[in-house]
């Protein structure tokens, strides 16, 4: 008699070995919530957002960053950011940072507008619609209308009522007209209230629409108010699940947990292809997508009040109408780029990205008051991506050198006692005005927070002179790389870009086939996983996930696609470690997370020996130890351009390649893996492989 069956049998027998059961429903979730899904959904809900817009003849705008997923580009007239922790219950708050009055001329032009935003499963819109933009409408009317309309409704706070309770609305209404005496303080914000009183004819008032609602059917005239319509583009999904019959509800949301680098501005450019192309193709398609799309070009913006101070992204900028240009990025901008244009100073001020950038410019900040009368003119600060420490950069220099009225003055740097926190909130309240996208981030505020009010900040450094591009030596030779800086430089250069690469197997093994794999490599962010770390030696201080994405083809002619992953983490030794240099750690990443170590690269050097395949100036490194997976040993090697592991060169930055070369010996496994990866345009000018 056979024997019974199992559970596991009778529901999943292709999973009657999984011991997990949890696993097989994770499975199920991330189908439910696969891209095709999302950019289905994200479709199906920017129809409603378009009919909306028609309905009540007013144009659209995105909450970012989720908004602009809904919109199609060419009905798009403007971004705000609206945060929803803003509006969190007993967390009321009318930030000071994101004033959002760039609405207000939106509201003139068109007499009013839809401001678009979704929110994911278990409510029906998000907290910034039903809370933080009605608190920023009752600020403005009180700001604006309040000696001439005291007493009228007008100046009340409106909540959606099925949304947020009658007991919430009357705490928020105790708390507005603080926010109103914090807007008007002349010590931060500064508002022009007769300007701000020119554009609008009347008041401001939300109103509310989700897909429950009911459009109307006739453009509806509003003659006491201007109408704010706060638009929620999702379905509610009812019920615990994420989707429903594959409609994703706030399918937008996070989206760098699931787009693969995808951004709303391609997704809109090539809506139809993606669409057509089958789930597990996406990431390929996106990849290549992402590849391709070089963005457009950086349009720098300008400081008000000041006439000559601008923010932009580093990469796609033209330099020509600046006389001064200061960049906080990992390597100098080419010097040849900055002669050309004309540039009369240059200031680099050496950073990586993210916290690690931060981080630096704490050190670095300093150098602005090297800044002489003679480096006056139009001036341009950038930094990768134009919104962080650029910014941070900006209003250091705001607070240093420029005058209330927006005039800079060189000649005469505050003192650390004349800055205080009111100031550097006023001045970025300017950056914020300006462009509401420029942000930054906490890190970088301290970071400038802690270097303007210390006057001990960067004394112990040495700091970064400014120049003349003109008149740099021609032959500048590259510098060699510290040795405690280059594994943060390779991090932030790893991060930068997409890596296009070629990957050779040669196996004398049988069973172990020879070819090549061609495709695309992307590094993303990771959360530092302290669980991942040896508490006893060393801990990681950023974490970078590896996707890879290309096609195998064997010696034989066959292809098959390939998805790897790795994380990638900085390692800082504590104290009291036998070294105390940081490296590059490389672990193993499955859907369980970060798993075992894989190998660990060691010091950078010049390669030696260059008449006997050498490259001169081309920097290698080879594991710490081999890895061993049960009779199999696995020895790493690789090497680095100069640029990439931010040892400076003389006029274009050094080349973007870098390439691992892995030799495996063992009964089960005899080969060697080396694949070259190459930043844009390298891999055309020097050949995937060398």
């Amino acid at each position: 008699m056979g024997q019974p069956l199992t559970e596991s049998e009778i529901i999943f027998p292709h999973l009657s070995n999984t011991p997990n059961f949890s696993t097989t429903l994770s499975s199920l979730k991330r189908s439910a919530l696969s891209i095709t899904n999302r950019l289905n959904s994200i479709t199906r809900d920017s129809d409603f957002v378009a009919n909306v817009a028609a309905a009540y003849d007013l144009p659209l705008v995105a909450n970012e960053r989720c908004g602009s997923w809904y919109i199609s580009p060419h009905l798009k007239v403007s971004s705000v950011y609206f945060k929803s922790t803003d509006g969190h219950m007993g967390e009321w708050a009318f930030s000071l940072r994101r004033l959002n009055l760039q609405l207000l001329d939106v509201v003139s032009q068109h007499g009013g507008c839809v401001i678009v935003d979704s929110t994911r499963r278990g409510k029906s819109m998000p907290d910034a619609l039903s809370k933080t933009v009605p608190f920023w409408c009752c600020v403005m009317n009180r700001a604006i209308f309040g000696t001439e309309k005291r007493g009228d409704e007008a100046l009340n706070l409106f909540t959606p009522p099925s949304t947020v309770s009658e007991s919430e609305s009357t705490q928020m209404e105790r708390r507005m007209n603080g926010f109103v005496q914090q807007f008007l303080r002349q010590d931060i914000c500064r508002p022009d209230v007769a300007a701000l009183r020119s554009k609008l004819q009347k008041p401001l008032r939300p109103l509310w629409v989700t897909q429950a609602s009911t459009l109307p059917p006739l453009t509806p005239d509003f003659p006491d108010f201007h109408p704010v319509i706060l638009c929620t583009a999702s379905r509610r999904v009812r019920g615990a699940e994420a989707s429903e019959g594959g409609y994703i509800q706030g399918a937008a949301d996070d989206h760098e947990a699931w787009s693969h680098g995808l951004t709303p501005a391609l997704f809109w450019s090539n809506k139809d292809a993606l669409l057509r192309t089958n789930e597990e193709d996406l990431p390929t398609k996106i990849a290549a997508l992402v590849s391709q799309d070089r963005g457009a070009d950086a349009v720098p913006t300008m400081i008000m009040p000041t006439s000559n101070l601008h923010v932009s992204a580093s990469e796609k900028v033209n330099f020509t109408s600046f006389d001064t240009v200061i960049s906080c990025t990992p390597t100098p901008l080419p010097q040849s780029l900055l002669k050309d244009a004309r540039v009369k100073a240059y200031l680099h001020l050496p950073c990586q990205t993210g916290k690690l950038g931060s981080r630096d410019l704490r050190n670095q900040l300093a150098a602005l008051r090297s800044l002489t009368p003679t480096t006056s003119g139009k001036t341009l600060i950038c930094c990768p991506t134009g919104k962080d420490l650029s910014v941070g950069t900006a209003l250091a220099y705001l607070c240093l050198y420029v005058t209330d009225d927006g005039t800079v003055d060189l000649e005469k740097p505050r003192e650390a006692r004349a800055i205080d926190k009111p100031l550097i909130k006023q001045r970025l309240s300017w950056i914020t005005t300006s462009n509401p996208a420029l942000n930054p981030s906490r890190a970088t505020l301290q970071s400038v927070n802690s270097v303007l009010m210390s006057s001990e900040a960067g004394k112990s450094t040495k700091l970064p002179e400014v120049r003349n591009p003109a008149a740099l030596d021609a032959d500048w030779k590259p510098v060699s790389p510290s040795t405690a800086s280059s594994p943060q430089h390779l991090f932030t250069t790893l991060s930068s870009t997409p890596w296009e690469f070629t990957r050779t197997l040669t196996s004398t093994l049988p069973a172990h086939p020879s070819g090549t794999v061609t495709g695309l490599a992307e590094f993303t962010p990771l959360s530092p996983n302290p669980s991942s770390a040896d508490p006893s030696s060393v801990t990681p201080s950023a974490e970078l996930l590896y996707t890879e994405t290309g096609t195998f083809t064997t010696s034989t002619g066959f292809s098959s696609p390939v998805r790897r992953r790795y994380v990638y983490q900085l390692i800082t030794p504590l104290s009291g470690c036998e070294s105390d240099a940081p490296f590059v750690r490389v672990r193993f990443f499955d859907e369980a997370g970060v798993g075992g170590v894989f190998v660990e690269m060691g010091g950078l050097s010049f390669e030696e020996n260059v008449d006997e395949g050498g490259d001169e100036g081309v920097l290698s490194a080879r594991n710490r130890a081999p890895h061993v997976c049960g009779a199999d040993v696995y020895a790493a090697r690789w090497r680095f351009a100069r640029g990439v592991v931010g040892a400076e060169t003389g006029g274009d930055g050094g080349e973007m390649w870098w390439e691992v070369r892995c030799d495996v010996q063992g009964p089960r496994k005899a080969y060697v893996s080396t694949t070259r990866y190459t930043g844009p345009g390298e891999g055309r000018q020097r050949g995937a492989l060398e």
